[in-house]
Formats: structure tokens, sequence, C-alpha cells
């Protein structure tokens, strides 16, 4: 029973420790005392990595794991610490600011990264030296084939086999992903727990359009109505009055007028008569063309 749980007590402070180097190596990924002289970094979908505590700090200073360049933001689901070894479970959103990251896409035309943004389950597999509890390797693991599609390398109008920023509902809500059966068919979910999940988010609060709560609801009035006012109106079965004239039907000048359209054709007429007129009183005055004007002579001395 003493070696026992003395056995279980040092296991304990075992994975202790494997946690704290864990965390430290989460806050600086650059310092090599976290990392035994042999380690090893490896990024196996891509085969990229790197080997030894110098060359590992070399490596994560490198501007590629900078946040300005490519933002990696984590979210972990679960971690499994044991014999010195552990296995984590994360999410990670990786958004690229510029057209390179050889550590994810090697050789990747940089049209296809510049301002993307990704979101891919990883699996992390470290292990660690049983004397000092070092870290002697860290494996990352991920789905290359999602992370293509959703860079749009591999095209939607192909039916491929792949599934992209949905795997990771599969972390995120297991209960009630989405799963499709050997025969193309959906797999069953609890259907009890999934409506009772969707009443919860039915009613959330802050929420600005939707249904309210039943306890949220105010069946009465909070103010009561004065006992001489009009009576409540429902403003969407609210019918306006008719409208009121506002000038009077009776002429009271006894005036007139009325509203006519004129293209110009009178004044035409009225134009044209005009000059008619006045040449004909022209051609009583004037004499008649090719005839002489008659002289007139006078004796104006007697």
């Amino acid at each position: 029973m003493l070696a026992s749980s003395s056995s279980s007590a040092t296991t304990n402070a075992s994975t202790a420790t494997i946690n704290d180097i864990w965390d430290s190596f989460k806050n600086k990924r650059t310092n090599t005392e976290l990392y035994s002289e042999n380690a090893v970094v490896m990024y196996v979908p891509t085969c990229v990595g790197v080997r030894g505590s110098t060359h590992i700090r070399k490596f994560f200073l490198n501007p590629q794991f900078s946040e300005k360049v490519n933002s990696v933001q984590e979210v972990v689901y679960n971690t499994v610490a044991s014999n010195n070894k552990l296995i984590e479970e994360a999410t990670w959103t990786i958004h690229f600011h510029t057209g390179e990251c050889k550590w994810l896409v090697p050789q990747l035309d940089e049209r296809y990264l510049m301002n993307a943004t990704i979101k891919i389950p990883i699996t992390t597999s470290v292990s660690f030296d049983k004397a000092d509890n070092k870290i002697e390797s860290i494996r990352y693991t991920w789905d290359q084939a999602s992370v293509l599609k959703q860079l749009k390398v591999i095209s939607d109008k192909v039916q491929w086999p792949v599934i992209g920023e949905q795997q990771i509902e599969v972390l995120r809500s297991p209960q009630t992903v989405r799963l499709t059966g050997l025969n193309a068919e959906e797999v069953n979910v609890d259907h009890h727990q999934t409506q009772k999940e969707q009443q919860q988010n039915q009613f959330m609060p802050g929420r600005i359009f939707g249904p309210v709560d039943p306890k949220d609801q105010v069946r009465s009035p909070v103010r009561h109505a004065e006992p001489n006012a009009p009576p409540a109106r429902n403003i969407f079965t609210y019918q306006p009055p008719t409208e009121r004239p506002l000038v009077a039907p009776t002429n009271k000048l006894n005036s007139s007028f009325s509203f006519t359209h004129d293209d110009g054709s009178s004044t035409v007429n009225k134009l044209s008569s005009t000059l008619s007129n006045t040449n004909i009183s022209q051609s009583k005055s004037m004499p008649a063309a090719g005839k002489a004007t008659p002289k007139i002579s006078r004796s104006i001395i007697g």
C-alpha cells in the first residue's frame, strides 16, 4: 500500500510538472530551457520542422510565426497528460496578413493566402524527457485537404470528399454535430437534447428580434389608464378619419377658371391672319406692279 501511494504521488507530481512546462511553452516558445538537447518540433502534414534546442529558438523567431504576419487564435478543448506524454485537441483560427506561411502551406501561391482566414482542428502530441521532464518532441497534425479547401485551392465545383470549416464542430459540439453514415444517411442525434439547446438559444439575452421568454413577457400594462382618458387603440388596426378639404367648395366671388392646353396652333393662326390683313391694306395703298405712276401738275402762281 505504501509503495502504491508513493508511486501515485510521484506520477501526480510528474504530471503537474509536465503541465507547467507545457504552459511555459505556450507563453514563450523560444525559451531553450524548455527543450532537451535533441528536441524535435514537427508539422506532420507538411514535413516542416527543426531539431535541436538552439535551432528551435531560431525557428520560432522567424517572422512567419509573428502575429503581424500570420495570427493564430487557439481554443483548447481537451488535454490529457500521463507517463511523460501529453495529447491536446484544439482549434486554430489562422489569419494570413501576407502571402507566405511555409510551415502550413509551403510553396503555395500568395494570391490564395492574402487576407484569408481558415479554421482547422489541431491535434498536438508531446513527449517529455523522463529525467528532467523537458520537451523531447512536439508533433502537430491536421487535415491538409481542409486547409486547401478553405483557401479555394480545391474547388467547390468538384465533389471531393473533403470537409472544410465544419470539422471544428467535432470538437466544439460532439453531441450535436451533423454526422453521415456509411450509406450517406444522416446519423440520428439526440433530438430531445438538441431541441432543448435550441430553446435555450432562442431566448438568448440581448437578442433584439425573435421570440420573448415567457418569463420576461409583460402581460399587463405597467401604467394604469386614467379614468377620463380616451379608449386605447391598436396601432395596427387603427383607421384614421377621412380627410376634410381645406377650402370650402362655395364660390363667393363668382369666379371661374379652367385649365386648357394650347399647342401653339391658335397663336400661329392669329399671326397668319394678321399678316394677311396687313398685306391686303398695303396692296390697296400701293400701286399695282408694272404700271407707271401718273404725274399731277399744279400751278402754284395762279
